[in-house]
């Protein structure tokens, strides 16, 4: 595996421990609680203009006659514009990747000949007031002619109609890789056990939908933008690279921002085009998306098919892995990530789980279909890896005669460090211990024998298992060890007050996750302060760092890392000046709650705050050649991959009359090094767990044949609620990472990666006794009384009959 090399002044300081590992109150909760935050739509800017889209009615057509005369004409419009208007300014999105095998696509900002999919926008209308704007776009006059739409993933291959005119084959990525001797492994295997697995298409459904605001000085050639963005610095950057603005004069403002899951972690032509507005117009412009743009525009995630195959030896073993993910890309590849990251990150990520697995291979294909843009969501292709996998898992133990415990325990890896077929070396972890915890906890014979009762009652219970390793805290080491070449960059400044506060400053945006606290702790326990007396200010572009974007669990790892190392400067600088007045040697201050002392001198100290104001207005405090500046920017990014691990385990009974499922209680183990606030990490599974509830139960994003989204309200799209969130127990192992400041690792996917493959295995246990396995998500009422009332027994090769989404039975 490649190491990425750090420059040598960047070492890991050493944190002294107070606050880390308890359980801080989180301090962006009063605000929120009491309805003091300010998100996007609480923002006015005098003089404002407000701005609606005409979004495409239909999935695939050639556009014949747009005429926006009678928009312009309306009362209250100030500008209506097509795609003709746009073009000169910019030509669209482009999304390029150096990926062998990679066809790029660029998305327009607005439609000019061809519209790909349900919502995509075809014009925009900027007017006094939302009402107006939304009343005008019912005047466009437009007309144009029906082309086929492709709205299946194994069509879109077949290549019976192009989808998008940029990939003539409908085919966005293709590859895969093969390491040591597959082939052999199939050929010599006692057994083999495989499956299709699908991912249903989802929304990430933030409680919060999109928004923008633009402000363009005229004076200034200054461009001010809100966004509620996962990626400020990425949106500053692509502005000024594809609309002409200075990216010194374009300032990215994230406000309090209410969830975003990676759906936020994209650039949109709806912020691409608010510029162009509010420079043409010298008034401000402001967007704030409704709940059914949300569902047809905002990016859609996870649908893909995983064809995955064990090859068994005569004891159980797993010796080889054979996996190919089918992606459903939609129309256009979705800046930055494109249509390639479920299928690449479900296939190359994670390819064996825990499992030592000495042989694999992987196929991957993104295909474009006349849908909505598939995008990030928490957990991208890593949920659909894992369901396929961890379900495969359980269909070997039951083929095998073995506890679903036992299966695992016998094909773990338990001795560390380990390298995976790959290449990849994995340093540390706890996944053998993750099975014993966790079974510990479940008390499998307990369960046995209620499952047993309970069946002969007419009642169906089922207890699921999912383990998981995430790549923890997305990074350059770890994109490159996995054959991206992606390169991260991300700073924090800290800066220490006179009164011996603090402040900090990262380059992540937060939305939820609870970065202002955790980092606070970090800050605090390097310098040797209170938390509360840290402040953290985060992601504004204009502000003293830099970050590549809140993604891939990156919030612990990389800010505070960076946030370690700058706090790790400025203790120095006190430590120094406060030898220089105790008369003792830097090497022998340590500094505790607000004071440094001298080690094993009681009675010797000088509070921080003397310190600090002696360092900005006492020159005879400071030793010789001491420079006096108390703020520090560094960057961090780990030199090595890390990955965290886990596991669910969920107890579901199933409804014999109504096929619903209820789930009575989850049982979580997580293993993220050193967990900075249990509280939030405890948030983060628990609300992770809930999400993945939800896509295995709840949702699903329904297209028809003609490319017709059928589910554009919540009276459609089904969300779970707290009445159907079960009680949670959960264990924390602490696997210290030997790479980052304290030990800690990523861990805010974890809840999602691994639940909907619990969930589903937990069903399937359930219906055990009909013979029958369910292998599509959601788990519709419909789909599991077809299943009770299907069942056939066991096929002849120990295969289960596998109900199909339509309820009809096929091969396993």
């Amino acid at each position: 595996m490649e190491t990425i090399k750090q420059h040598p002044h960047m070492v890991t300081p050493v944190i002294e421990a107070r606050s880390v590992g308890t359980r801080v109150l989180r301090s962006e909760d009063p605000q929120l609680l009491r309805g003091r935050a300010e998100f996007i739509a609480d923002i006015n800017l005098p003089r404002q203009l407000h701005v609606a889209f005409i979004r495409s009615p239909v999935a695939h057509a050639r556009i014949t006659h747009l005429d926006l005369s009678a928009v312009r004409d309306c009362e209250g419009v100030y500008l209506a514009w097509s795609g003709v208007d746009v073009a000169p300014f910019c030509e669209g999105l482009p999304v390029e990747s150096a990926m062998e095998g990679f066809v790029p696509t660029t998305m327009p900002l607005l439609a000019t000949t061809e519209v790909l999919y349900v919502g995509e926008p075809l014009a925009v209308v900027v007017a006094e007031s939302r009402y107006a704007a939304e009343d005008a776009c019912e005047l466009v006059d437009w007309d144009f002619e029906a082309l086929p739409a492709v709205t299946d993933a194994d069509a879109a291959v077949a290549m019976g109609a192009v989808a998008n005119p940029q990939l003539p084959d409908n085919v966005g990525l293709r590859g895969g890789a093969t390491f040591g001797d597959i082939a052999g492994a199939f050929e010599q295997a006692d057994k083999v056990v495989q499956g299709r697995f699908y991912t249903c298409r989802v929304s990430a459904a933030p409680m919060e939908t999109r928004g923008v605001i633009a402000d363009y000085d005229w004076a200034s050639k200054s461009l001010r933008l809100w966004s509620n963005t996962q990626m400020p610095h990425l949106l500053q950057s692509m502005i000024s690279a594809h609309l002409g603005f200075g990216e010194h004069e374009v300032e990215i403002i994230t406000p309090d921002t209410g969830g975003g899951f990676g759906q936020k972690a994209h650039v949109y032509p709806e912020e691409m085009l608010l510029p162009l507005l509010a420079r043409e117009l010298d008034r401000p412009v402001k967007w704030i998306e409704d709940r059914r743009e949300n569902l047809m525009a905002g990016a859609h995630a996870h649908e893909q098919y995983v064809d995955i195959a064990y090859a068994l030896d005569r004891d159980g073993r797993i010796v080889g892995v054979r996996t190919h993910a089918l992606g459903d890309g939609g129309a256009y590849h979705m800046p930055p990530w494109s249509m390639v990251i479920e299928p690449w990150c479900a296939t190359v990520m994670t390819p064996t789980g825990i499992y030592d697995a000495p042989a694999v291979e992987y196929t991957y294909t993104a295909v474009a279909t006349n849908k909505t843009p598939v995008g990030a969501y928490r957990g991208v292709g890593y949920m659909a890896g894992t369901l396929a996998r961890e379900c495969l898992a359980d269909d070997a133990a039951r083929a095998l005669g073995m506890s679903p415990f036992e299966f695992r325990r016998r094909n773990v890896v338990s001795t560390f460090p380990w390298t995976n077929p790959q290449g990849i070396v994995y340093e540390e972890g706890s996944w053998l211990e993750s099975i014993d915890v966790l079974e510990r906890m479940v008390d499998y014979p307990a369960f046995l024998r209620r499952q047993a009762e309970s069946r002969e009652e007419g009642r169906y219970l089922g207890l699921g298992l999912s383990f998981f390793v995430e790549s923890s805290g997305e990074s350059t080491a770890g994109s490159h060890a996995h054959g991206s070449k992606t390169v991260y960059h991300d700073t924090a400044t800290v800066r220490l007050n006179p009164t011996g506060t603090a402040n900090v400053t990262i380059g992540l945006s937060a939305q939820g996750q609870g970065l202002a606290t955790t980092m606070a702790q970090m800050a605090a326990d390097t310098l040797g302060i209170k938390v509360q007396d840290v402040s953290v200010q985060t992601a504004r572009s204009t502000l003293h760092a830099y970050g590549s974007g809140t993604i891939g669990s990156r919030g612990a790892v990389i800010a505070g890392g960076a946030v370690a190392r700058a706090a790790g400067v400025i203790r120095e600088k006190v430590c120094a000046v406060a030898a220089n007045l105790l008369e003792a040697s830097p090497d022998d201050i340590e500094i505790v709650d607000g004071v440094a002392l001298v080690k094993g001198v009681a009675d010797v100290s000088v509070s921080v705050s003397d310190v600090a104001a002696s360092i900005y207005f006492d020159m005879s405090a400071w030793p010789e050649g001491f420079e006096p500046s108390l703020e520090a920017t560094q960057a961090y990014d780990p030199a090595r991959a890390m990955f965290s691990n886990g596991a669910h385990a969920i107890l579901v009974e199933i409804d014999a009359e109504t096929g619903f499922v209820k789930f009575e209680k989850v049982y979580s183990v997580e293993d993220c090094g050193t967990v900075i606030n249990p509280n939030i990490v405890e948030g983060q599974i628990r609300g992770g767990v809930v999400q993945g509830i939800g896509a295995s139960v709840f949702e699903e994003l329904v297209y028809d044949a003609s490319g017709q989204l059928l589910t554009t309200t919540f009276l459609d799209y089904g969300l779970p609620t707290m009445d159907v969130a079960p009680p949670f127990e959960i264990s924390h192992l602490e696997t210290r990472s030997k790479h980052t400041p304290s030990g800690v690792k990523g861990m805010g996917e974890s809840g999602l990666i691994a639940a909907p493959a619990a969930v589903l295995n937990a069903v399937n246990d359930a219906l055990s006794p009909f013979g029958v396995v369910l292998r599509s998500l959601p788990l519709t009422p419909e789909k599991v009384l077809a299943a009770m009332a299907g069942g056939t027994g066991m096929l002849g090769t120990g295969a289960p009959t596998a109900i199909q989404a339509d309820g009809s039975g096929g091969r396993a």
